[in-house]
């Protein structure tokens, strides 16, 4: 099996796969599971689900007993990609720690990493500080999203070179 090219500028994710000929042979026979070699699945899970159904349909019902519409996940996702491309200089294939609680913002956090073409490494929010540098470390991460209400241990972690920006109820 031969590796198409990658968008990939950062092959870190890549290089650490196993030689092709271990991985499992997949079988796409069905016209439906016909995919492009490249395809960004943060823009393929929100947009097309928007283009689908509309921005209006309920995407999340957080905590507090607010709806997030599609619309508004599609408006946070992309303010959070924007931030990352431009004035975080995330690149496609970067390792970007995730940390928070299981909310809206993590989900859009998510998918925003994404959409930006790097590679999301959601770890628990009851981590703590050596676990999370082994995290960090391991995979090389460069820059982490996290709740602002999380933030106390991956700041003790003291990981050398990782740009932290906090989330929360007015985004990153």
């Amino acid at each position: 099996m031969e590796l198409t090219p990658s968008a990939h500028l950062d092959t870190f994710a890549r290089d650490g796969l196993p030689p092709p000929e271990r991985w499992p042979r997949l079988v796409f026979e069905l016209p439906e599971l016909t995919y492009p070699d490249r395809l960004n699945c943060g823009a393929e899970l929100l947009d097309r689900t928007v283009e689908r159904f509309g921005t209006d349909r309920p995407a999340f019902h957080d905590g507090e007993g607010r709806v997030w519409s599609y619309g508004d996940l599609q408006d946070r996702v992309d303010r959070i990609a924007h931030v990352l491309t431009t004035d975080l200089r995330v690149r496609p294939g970067n390792r970007v720690l995730l940390r928070g609680p299981t909310t809206p913002w993590l989900a859009a956090c998510w998918l925003a990493v994404m959409k930006a073409g790097a590679v999301a490494v959601t770890v628990l929010a009851q981590q703590r500080a050596p676990e999370l540098a082994v995290m960090a470390d391991a995979a090389r991460c460069t820059h982490a999203l996290c709740d602002a209400h999380s933030l106390d241990e991956l700041l003790a972690a003291r990981i050398p070179g990782l740009r932290v920006t906090p989330f929360g109820g007015d985004g990153p």
